[in-house]
């Protein structure tokens, strides 16, 4: 029977309810360098809460788990294969068929009988209808492993408890390899936690040697769920910030401010002497390129709190070579930013000259876009015969009410 087939029987199966005294289903399987990506499909028992409708689990297994598959042939093709992966609650019985080390067929799930039995003795009295135990069988939990979790120290855990970790990748290999790196915490949720956000034992050794040997297991967490990495901690090392604290460390990190950062900055002999004068630099968008255009419009060696104070108060480069184009060529820093707060454009200050009104002073130019004169407040004005007005009687005329008239 073909992969096509099969898929068509895949289809036809997976409609309807399952009987809760059956477990059955669809499954897929793809061959891996000695391992098998397995997925079953199934529909849950009629009523069955919080499940509505099909209930699915894919998971990477070791091959030597099946019997039945063979052992090193990423490329098996099989017409025809019956194989089985044994648990302590039960069997799941496959038939179906390969290509190219890819599968799909059926599978029925085989309670085992003693299994229930064995979970009691071990003080769990819980109800295991069918359908709870294919799940401890999909999940490998059974007496095996809730023995040794109570060997490493988590005992009298509740079933849920046993489940969340075993399906959380809490393997005994990890509790043992944490332990060893000085992690055991009392509550077996911790080490869930610390699996599902990133921190394995790896992790932890890279961080130990780069320093970081007492960190409690939330600061691992915390560190991992920010991104510092050992090489993150190794280029801030270069660039001469060394022992950062990791509270440290998480900041400068979800600032984006690396290595790369500061480096760009000082190639444009902007410094700063803390991390936290960098994460300033880089929360108000001063960026390389942007001091690079300062010093092209003839501004070199501006200040740190000056890059800040420009780029918040939105002074671009191009600002400086527009006014220099309009005559102002040695406008000063807290000139630009005084322009530019009070709404002084170099169109402006070109529609000003149109008018006559040529030679202003920024203090001019401020103080008449502060008081709204225009253009066509200056034409109103001679309109009325008064051809030479200066900056100041402009004013005076426009808060006299001239332009009312």
């Amino acid at each position: 029977m073909g992969l096509l087939l099969v898929s068509m029987v895949m289809t036809i199966v997976g409609v309807g309810a399952q009987d809760s005294k059956d477990v059955s289903g669809t499954w897929t399987a793809e061959l891996r360098n000695g391992s098998v990506f397995l997925q079953v499909r199934t529909s849950t028992p009629n009523g069955l809460k919080p499940w509505n409708g099909d209930w699915n689990m894919g998971e990477t297994l070791p091959l030597d788990e099946f019997a039945g598959l063979p052992k090193n042939d990423d490329r098996f093709t099989a017409a025809n294969v019956k194989f089985e992966l044994h648990r302590e609650a039960g069997t799941l019985a496959f038939d179906g068929a390969f290509r190219d080390g890819r599968g799909a067929g059926l599978f029925t799930f085989n309670p085992r009988a003693e299994y229930a039995a064995e979970m009691k003795a071990l003080g769990y009295s819980d109800d295991l209808p069918l359908w709870r135990r294919f799940q401890l069988a999909v999940y490998d939990v059974g007496p095996k492993y809730i023995k040794a979790l109570a060997a490493e120290g988590y005992a009298k855990l509740t079933l849920d408890e046993v489940q969340r970790a075993r399906t959380h990748g809490v393997t005994i290999d990890y509790i043992r390899e944490m332990k060893t790196l000085g992690y055991h915490p009392t509550a077996i949720g911790d080490l869930v936690r610390a699996h599902d956000h990133g921190v394995s034992p790896d992790y932890v050794k890279s961080l130990k040697a780069a320093g970081y040997s007492n960190l409690a297991l939330e600061d691992l967490v915390r560190a991992h769920d920010h991104g510092v990495t050992p090489a993150y901690i190794e280029e801030l090392g270069r660039i001469g910030f060394k022992n950062v604290a990791m509270e440290d460390l998480v900041r400068t990190h979800d600032h984006g401010v690396n290595a790369e950062f500061v480096q760009q900055l000082r190639d444009q002999n902007v410094t700063a002497s803390t991390l936290d004068g960098y994460i300033r630099l880089r929360d108000h968008g001063v960026r390389a390129e942007y001091v690079r255009d300062l010093k092209a419009a003839g501004y070199d060696k501006v200040a740190a709190d000056d890059l800040v104070r420009l780029h918040d108060h939105g002074v671009a480069p191009e600002l400086f070579r527009e006014l220099s184009a309009q005559g102002y060529k040695s406008v000063t820093l807290e000139q630009a930013v005084r322009l530019r707060d009070h709404g002084v454009s170099p169109e402006y200050i070109s529609d000003m000259k149109e008018v006559g009104l040529k030679d202003l002073t920024v203090d001019d130019l401020v103080r008449l876009r502060d008081h709204g004169i225009t253009p066509g407040f200056v034409n109103h004005v001679r309109a009325r015969g008064i051809k030479d007005a200066t900056a100041e009687e402009l004013i005076r005329l426009k808060n006299g009410g001239l332009w009312r008239q």
